[in-house]
């Protein structure tokens, strides 16, 4: 649990807090992509077995292809901080490229930015 009298000087000692807010949100800008290139690899590899399924089942996992893929994280502080520093306020997870890359994925086509 976080101490909320935390103080960054005690544990920071090289870093004053703009930097370590800056280092945070690289942080948490890293792990995003790495979630979003995990996500790409899961949806890529749904659609490749639903091909080896037989008929209701291919087109059920087709269907179901992107649940579950959505975890919300514009609740949390830290990522509400990261989006506004990072992306004006935005959220990366409902830009447009991201959301047409996975439904590309999804239908079987490759798409290299994820």
């Amino acid at each position: 649990m976080l101490d909320t009298g935390l103080n960054t000087a005690d544990y920071c000692t090289e870093a004053d807090e703009c930097e370590l807010l800056m280092s945070f949100c690289e942080l948490v800008d890293t792990m995003l992509k790495d979630i979003q290139h995990l996500k790409a690899e899961c949806i890529r590899t749904r659609h490749k077995l639903s091909q080896h399924l037989e008929p209701p089942g291919d087109e059920f996992l087709r269907s179901d292809t992107l649940s579950g893929m959505s975890t919300p994280y514009y609740d949390n502080l830290a990522y509400k901080i990261y989006m506004a520093i990072y992306y004006d306020g935005g959220d990366p997870q409902s830009f447009n490229n991201w959301r047409s890359a996975i439904n590309r994925l999804a239908k079987g086509h490759e798409d290299e930015r994820f």
